[in-house]
């Protein structure tokens, strides 16, 4: 799960330093801004990127294993 988490990570910063490189006023906007504001105007900006189906899947991935983790413990308990 930390691989995944590191993914992630990185994905968000190149989106937010795409958006900061194409703002022509305000270039630390973008460092303030919730991930979900940010991933809506780089789709806006960037429709077919892969960085977005990226996202996504690391997203649903991440949810996926952790109920797994959380499944096996608690059947381990039992």
């Amino acid at each position: 799960m930390v691989p995944l988490a590191l993914l992630s990570i990185c994905g968000e910063f190149v989106m937010r330093i795409r958006l900061t490189k194409r703002a022509s006023h305000d270039k630390i906007a973008w460092c303030r801004r919730g991930g979900d504001e940010v991933a809506a105007t780089y789709e806006e900006l960037y429709p077919h990127s892969r960085l977005l189906f990226f996202r996504r899947v690391v997203f649903w991935l991440f949810v996926v294993f952790a109920c797994v983790a959380l499944l096996s413990i608690l059947l381990k308990s039992k």
